[in-house]
């Protein structure tokens, strides 16, 4: 028993050392800016790549590559614009802008932008990003620049959120 050890615990260092293949997180997040400066709403929102590569390829092609294809890159921000929306509490439609997008290290980023309406006193936000496709994907939305920050959780069937300020 003491010579099968260390052959045990070579093949245990073995098993440490192998890659393990990376899963999604089936989560994103989303900021939502306003940014006193500009006097614009600001909304950036954060993908893994990992999830948006399996993404484009279930909304999009099998063969999608939302890594080095600018098609699959600006479909993709295409769909978020279509999966994104705010209103005023007064259910008013803020028309976002779509900014762009863009490929940084382990991220997938889209940005848009609105003009920020005078007297806001609060939004409504709707993310159903990803959501159509996977169940269990959580879309967390921080507001940011109206005080303390607020989050907001979209997952399962939560569609519609408010956020006052």
């Amino acid at each position: 028993m003491a010579r099968s050890l260390p052959l045990l615990f070579l093949v245990f260092l073995m098993m440490l050392a192998s890659p393990v293949p990376a899963h999604q997180q089936k989560a994103a997040e989303t900021t939502v800016l306003f940014n006193k400066r500009t006097h614009l709403i600001e909304v950036m929102h954060r993908f893994y790549l990992h999830d948006t590569e399996h993404a484009v390829q279930d909304l999009f092609d099998r063969n999608a590559d939302i890594l080095s294809a600018k098609k699959t890159q600006q479909q993709f921000a295409d769909y978020v614009a279509k999966q994104f929306f705010a209103r005023t509490l007064q259910d008013k439609p803020l028309a976002l802008k779509n900014v762009g997008y863009e490929v940084d290290g382990k991220f997938f980023w889209v940005y848009q932008e609105v003009t920020h309406p005078a007297n806001l006193k609060g939004i409504k936000l709707y993310n159903g990003t990803l959501r159509d496709l996977w169940p269990t994907q959580v879309n967390m939305v921080n507001i940011e620049g109206k005080g303390k920050v607020r989050t907001l959780y979209f997952s399962k069937n939560k569609d519609w959120l408010v956020a006052r300020f």
